[in-house]
């Protein structure tokens, strides 16, 4: 194919994509420095505008001349409401009418819908006009924000694979999802999204990279090692982490969903909360403190935030649980406590089902609360 003769512009919105141009070099250098393109991509590090220009003038060329990738580049409105670059997307050809897409986003338009709709178009293009059976999608396991988009455009998620992509001498796992010509665009699964809930004396909210440490000292207190005893030991923030990624994982398939708990004035970390396991209109809660925020009541409050979230009905902004439970060692009588405080009962027992910490075997206790209980309180 001939560039960029041959190159269509295809539009939708506000959103163009069309040939790579020259001029686009400075905007295209501003991307490639940006501290998130270089966490996520393989852009070489001390990128310069020469490298930004043969990006634009031979590299994204030669794949449209070799067939081997197709690269657009990205337009659209910026918010000081200049219309210019706003980065690249590709399909590159994998062989036997499949694709790879990739994408990389300018700063200044992150967050307003732009790669969802350029993805969109370029997967319409690849199925009608490359007669492509099957696109596939990577990124690198946490890159939350791709994983949204192909969440949003109907990517079907296969999982992690282990130690998969090269990043530049490091070989990070790899989320990997599908889409075939046949699939409609719709998201597969609900996200369930952390939504910020806020009580007189402590506020929940979606989890921060600056949590980590405050995770590790909670993780690593005895008394929260003996009542959850499948904490890697010793826990570091490399477990943290990955727990965190874990929790958008759950979340971006509808499986569960999680909270930090914090201070309202500071946003400190104070434990943490949640739904980890959901189904069938009913849900279990999770949760431990951390030391210093114990015996505050801070925790019985915010499970009666969580409770009151979980029951609301789905257009109220809630997510229209009919069911609660939560499960408690025998010999826990704070978390039995906190139970009890939001008006939960007592329903069964598990004999001896849960080794503890220190190896001891403990008795489950089981409490419930169901939707019109908590109605009629």
């Amino acid at each position: 194919m001939q560039f960029p003769d041959e190159v269509p512009t295809l539009n939708r919105g506000d959103v163009t994509l069309r040939p790579h141009r020259l001029e686009d070099a400075p905007a295209a250098l501003e991307q490639c420095v940006d501290p998130t393109s270089i966490r996520w991509t393989t852009v070489p590090l001390g990128y310069t505008l020469d490298d930004a220009r043969t990006f634009l003038g031979e590299t994204m060329p030669g794949g449209w001349v070799s067939e081997s990738e197709f690269g657009f580049a990205m337009e659209s409105t910026h918010p000081d409401g200049v219309r210019r670059y706003s980065g690249t997307i590709s399909l590159r050809d994998e062989g036997s009418r499949r694709a790879e897409i990739a994408f990389g986003t300018h700063p200044a338009i992150r967050g307003r819908g732009v790669t969802t709709t350029a993805v969109s178009m370029l997967l319409d293009w690849g199925f009608q006009q490359r007669d492509l059976e099957t696109v596939w999608w990577l990124a690198n396991r946490g890159n939350v924000a791709s994983r949204r988009v192909a969440w949003k455009t109907g990517f079907t998620f296969g999982g992690t694979l282990r130690r998969w992509l090269n990043h530049r001498g490091e070989y990070p796992d790899a989320w990997v999802a599908t889409l075939h010509r046949d699939d409609d665009r719709d998201p597969k699964t609900r996200w369930l999204e952390t939504v910020t809930l806020t009580g007189p004396n402590v506020v929940l909210r979606s989890f921060r990279d600056e949590d980590v440490p405050s995770i590790v000292t909670g993780c690593r207190d005895p008394r929260s090692r003996r009542f959850l005893p499948f904490l890697p030991d010793p826990y570091g923030p490399e477990d943290a982490q990955d727990w965190l990624v874990r929790n958008v994982e759950q979340a971006s398939m509808g499986l569960g969903v999680s909270w930090a708990m914090a201070d309202p004035a500071t946003g400190r970390h104070l434990g943490n909360l949640g739904l980890p396991r959901l189904g069938n209109g009913e849900a279990e809660i999770g949760y431990w403190a951390h030391p210093e925020a114990r015996g505050r009541g801070l925790t019985t409050e915010a499970v009666g935030l969580l409770i009151r979230h979980a029951f609301l009905e789905e257009e109220d902004g809630g997510l229209g649980f009919r069911r609660l439970f939560l499960k408690a060692a025998s010999t826990n009588s704070a978390s039995q406590h906190i139970a009890r405080a939001n008006g939960m009962t007592e329903c069964g027992r598990e004999r001896g089902s849960e080794q503890l910490g220190d190896g001891t075997i403990d008795d489950l206790v089981v409490f419930d609360l169901l939707r019109d209980e908590w109605r009629g309180r």
